[in-house]
């Protein structure tokens, strides 16, 4: 593993934010840690994912981080099922969710 200029590890986080309305949003979150659970958790690389729901209850957030980008693109993004968990997404969702990768930069802790 590379680390960063700060000495940051070289993962891949993906970060799904769709919007639901409030009485959804709690049933989109047991949804999506349904298929991280059953067999996501399982593929190499992957690390966890977080869900969180907004103080409005109307978004969810979801982080997951994978060792590095080929674990995710070569194990969730290559997998069929992935297919069916996106479209579980949308149909709950309002609107298509933003889903995106990321690369960590900089990184400050607790004193």
């Amino acid at each position: 593993m590379t680390n960063g200029a700060d000495g940051a590890d070289d993962f891949v986080a993906t970060v799904v934010i769709p919007v639901a309305d409030a009485d959804k949003a709690r049933e989109l979150i047991e949804a999506m840690a349904e298929d991280v659970q059953q067999w996501v958790r399982h593929l190499p690389g992957f690390v966890s994912a977080n869900y969180h729901i907004s103080l409005d209850g109307k978004r969810v957030f979801n982080y997951a981080r994978w060792k590095n980008e080929k674990a995710y693109l070569d194990g969730f993004r290559a997998d069929p099922r992935s297919t069916a968990m996106r479209e579980q997404i949308l149909a709950l969702a309002e609107g298509g969710p933003e889903m995106v990768g990321y690369q960590p930069v900089r990184s400050v802790t607790a004193a």
